[in-house]
């Protein structure tokens, strides 16, 4: 079973954001990514016979049989993208925008290559649209009907503090299931709609049986792909040492290695047993989507499972990091203020130096 992997946040090196993995060999790729890909991936769906990836700070990247980038569509109005769905009925793409807590519908034509039309069909709270107050961010159609997740109003400053979240049904607005510990990965398995409890570590069934739960170890669990004889594959992603929205360390109690690696994890949800798992640490530290490739559609692994590239992106964001550095220590040096410091300084030395000779006579 060969899947596609996106890695959000992926700032270190932001050109390496979507990775072509086998969960039998346990060999990998990267794919290609526009210039679009500043920050890292997002949601993954499929059209056609083709991928549509999700950039977070917008727009959607077309992959064609060959996983080579065969398109870019724009999402106006949407921004910090979450999860993406095509609805090959509609000849439309629905995509979640936490930035205003909406989800986004983009009907599209020239084969989904050009954006015909757009509108907002849901919002989680229209009194407050262009707020992330709610953090939208994840969609699936089960049985004929969307479904979105979102974390809930904030109990405190950060994220962290968002303890109500929801499963709401788009049509009418029913909230299905709340009081959810950062609700992610709505996924539909068969006759059953899941929907993964990141902090609680948690899969959880919303739909199509009786309540049940499957314990995923370690990490902050986020994306889900479905495999045979009634298990998934449940992404994994390290714990985040700082806070992305405020920038400020986070207080991490644990120091189990399981909390701090980057992996896909096999789940048998007739046992509840975890069996295998890919470890792509070294690849990036946040997995946001896993999906299936398309029938048909397969990559030729890198030699090194992608680590030559890995670094080199990382190299190459030092590099460019070190030259706005410099660049900014020129500009302060030309400042009107480091001009003045440097004028201070240059007089005070020599003050002290008249008084010392002084004084010495």
């Amino acid at each position: 079973m060969q899947v596609a992997v996106t890695f959000c946040n992926q700032h270190s090196s932001p050109r390496l954001a979507v990775c072509a993995v086998d969960l039998r060999t346990d060999e990998r790729a990267w794919l290609p990514v526009p210039d679009a890909f500043d920050r890292g991936a997002a949601g993954i769906t499929q059209i056609d016979t083709d991928l549509l990836v999700g950039c977070q700070p917008g727009g959607i990247v077309r992959y064609d049989r060959d996983l080579e980038v065969a398109g870019f569509l724009p999402t106006p109005e949407a921004r910090n993208l979450h999860s993406i769905l095509y609805r090959a009925d509609e000849r439309a793409l629905y995509v979640t925008s936490a930035h205003d807590d909406s989800l986004h519908r983009y009907r599209l034509g020239d084969g989904g290559r050009t954006v015909i039309d757009h509108e907002v069909v849901f919002c989680a709270d229209p009194r407050r649209r262009g707020q992330d107050r709610y953090h939208l961010n994840s969609l699936v159609e089960w049985r004929g009907d969307l479904y979105v997740s979102m974390f809930g109003p904030s109990d405190g400053p950060t994220h962290r503090h968002r303890r109500n979240g929801q499963v709401v049904r788009v049509a009418d607005g029913a909230v299905i299931l709340e009081g959810l510990y950062h609700p992610h990965s709505l996924h539909a398995n068969g006759e059953e709609l899941l929907v993964i409890e990141s902090q609680a570590h948690t899969v959880r069934r919303v739909l199509g049986g009786p309540d049940a739960r499957w314990h995923v170890p370690g990490g902050y669990p986020r994306g889900i792909v479905t495999a045979p004889d009634y298990r998934i594959w449940v992404g994994t992603s390290s714990l985040r040492r700082e806070s992305s929205s405020l920038g400020t360390p986070n207080v991490i109690d644990s120091s189990s290695p399981l909390d701090f690696t980057t992996r896909l994890v096999e789940l048998d949800l007739s046992t509840g047993e975890v069996g295998r798992t890919v470890d792509l640490t070294p690849l990036a530290s946040e997995i946001f989507d896993v999906r299936a490739l398309p029938a048909g559609v397969s990559f030729e692994p890198s030699p090194d499972a992608g680590l030559s590239e890995r670094i080199a992106g990382l190299v190459e964001s030092f590099r460019v990091e070190r030259a706005r550095n410099r660049l900014l220590e020129k500009e302060l040096e030309r400042s009107p203020a480091r001009r003045l410091r440097e004028f201070s300084a240059r007089a005070r030395r020599r003050f002290t130096a008249a008084r010392a000779a002084r004084s010495g006579r």
